[in-house]
């Protein structure tokens, strides 16, 4: 594709999403964007984004959620004694845990309205799938995040907006204290009896021996924390606890993070696939660009789904400023470019993003209000920008991210339909 062309979209898709989001209160454009030529960017089933439900503010939780993010611990004392602003809150709205302050303002997870302005703002970007985290029933203890939030009972409602927009969702299932195959087994069955219906929830077939239709898309976060020994006994047919064939059974992504993961972990545990979610090549060798073509050829001779994470950039020191080792700079996009390209040359079964709104880590492609160099005072911003253009800059990376799915798209190599007999959307990984 020529470099004029891909310009030329990228500004067209820049004034959609602008009209679309202009505040906090204005409704997203309804319609796909469209391309040169009037044809449309179709939203890729291919293409998941890791989406967090946990946000809340007082309007409709009646106290702040994940905006006044607590200054987390190292777990060396010693070096927690370095940082004394360990153990306190951020204080919303005007002092968020983010490097960034989100166009749409401290908004709330509870909001269905906000929840459809986010659909229709991936789907402008040609991301099909929002990959959604979920820590387990609300029933069983201590399945939330660190600041205690639960997902469980918003997803109903997530999926009910999902609908509406025509987006589909993957989960991403997060770790709790004291999971184990037995009870993410447990876990699953009462998932898919509360939501395995909805039309929104992504189902789709893996190519290869052992071709299973119309399964819902499971990303498993910390998976290496259970033995594969036990996920075996999940995932393989025949198993003790097997979820082959039953109503929980899916298509199960672990997490690569070390070297020898696909060997040590993935193929003995019985799962379909993996993605490698950080997007800070500092935190695992699966996140390193460099290494996934070695993945892609370990996936292709064992018959596992590749899914590369592209990241635009990691700023976690608000939350972790211990963590300073771990930071990389977005570079004003060209991070997130590299990766993207990287991920393309790999040839993957399926690309994520992290994230779509993970603002306390910094790895968010949602759009984030543009600051100026200097305040009236002439101090330092508190926020970062993505750019220093009000009404262009704010959504650069759902821009960047439209652009590489109309490049991909047009490689041809993953066909999609829907599946015959169901409503929800469908997917050949």
């Amino acid at each position: 594709m020529g470099r004029c062309r891909l310009w030329r979209t990228s500004c067209l898709l820049a004034l959609l999403i602008i009209q679309a989001s202009a505040s906090s209160t204005e409704e997203a454009s309804e319609h796909a964007a469209q391309l040169p030529g009037g044809t449309e960017l179709e939203p890729s089933l291919n293409v998941h984004a890791f989406y967090y439900l946990w946000y809340g503010n007082p309007e409709h939780n009646v106290r702040w959620q994940h905006w006044d993010h607590e200054v987390l611990p190292h777990w060396t004392p010693s070096v927690s004694a370095q940082h004394p602003q360990i153990g306190t809150r951020f204080k919303p709205p005007a002092e968020l845990h983010s490097p960034f302050y989100p166009l749409a303002g401290p908004y709330s997870s509870s909001d269905p309205q906000l929840l459809r302005r986010h659909f229709r703002e991936l789907r402008a970007a040609g991301v099909g799938v929002a990959a959604v985290s979920w820590w387990g029933p609300q029933w069983r203890q201590n399945t939330t995040d660190t600041q205690g939030v639960s997902t469980d009972a918003l997803l109903p409602a997530l999926l009910e907006a999902a609908e509406a927009e025509g987006m589909a969702v993957s989960l991403h299932l997060e770790p709790y204290p004291g999971r184990t195959a037995a009870s993410v087994r447990e876990d699953l069955f009462y998932l898919m009896g509360r939501v395995g219906g909805s039309p929104a929830l992504l189902r789709a077939e893996k190519r290869g021996p052992r071709l299973r239709r119309g399964l819902p898309v499971l990303f498993v976060y910390d998976s290496y924390h259970i033995p594969p020994g036990d996920w075996a006994q999940l995932l393989q047919p025949g198993g003790e606890l097997s979820l082959r064939g039953t109503e929980a059974d899916g298509i199960f992504i672990g997490l690569w993070l070390n070297y020898n993961d696909g060997d040590a972990q993935l193929l003995p545990g019985g799962f379909d696939g993996f993605y490698t979610y950080f997007s800070s090549e500092a935190v695992s060798y699966g996140a390193n660009p460099s290494n996934w073509p070695e993945l892609s050829r370990w996936a292709r001779e064992h018959d596992k789904l590749f899914i590369p994470s592209v990241g635009a950039g990691y700023d976690d020191s608000k939350i972790r400023p211990w963590n300073a080792a771990a930071t990389r700079d977005r570079e004003g996009g060209a991070r997130y470019r590299r990766w993207w390209h990287a991920a393309l040359e790999a040839a993957p079964a399926a690309i994520s993003i992290t994230s779509f709104n993970e603002w306390g880590e910094g790895t968010q492609i949602e759009a984030a209000r543009v600051f100026p160099a200097h305040s009236s005072t002439g101090d330092a911003p508190v926020y970062q920008s993505y750019g220093s253009v009000p009404g262009r800059d704010e959504h650069r990376y759902l821009n960047i991210t439209a652009e590489y799915v109309q490049r991909w798209q047009q490689q041809e190599r993953h066909p999609q339909d829907e599946l015959p007999g169901k409503g929800g959307p469908h997917s050949e990984l």
